[in-house]
């Protein structure tokens, strides 16, 4: 009985672990301009971190509010900015270790 418990612990503790996101610049050439923050995390996963800003705009003396997405990799960060629930910007690709 509490070998089956054991084993049942080391299989979850090593799914867990082996569920980190990891994508490739063949994923960031997916993206295109004007996807959804949704089809966006179908190919790259969700975000290490987002955050909500207002842009002003300097001619217009306006605002815009831009969505940040933030994925970090291998030490590397992408930034993507979505603006509407769109994307708006396409990212960097990774530098090759």
């Amino acid at each position: 009985m509490r070998e089956g418990a054991l084993i049942l612990v080391g299989a979850t503790l090593l799914a867990a672990t082996g569920c980190e996101r990891e994508f490739a610049n063949r994923n960031l050439e997916q993206l295109k301009t004007n996807m959804s923050p949704k089809e966006v995390e179908s190919i790259i996963g969700n975000p290490d971190r987002t955050e909500k800003v207002d842009l002003e705009l300097e001619p217009q003396k306006k605002t815009m509010s831009i969505t940040r997405y933030f994925y970090k990799q291998k030490g590397q960060t992408i930034v993507l900015q979505f603006q509407n629930g769109r994307l708006v910007n396409m990212p960097e690709k990774l530098k090759e270790n």
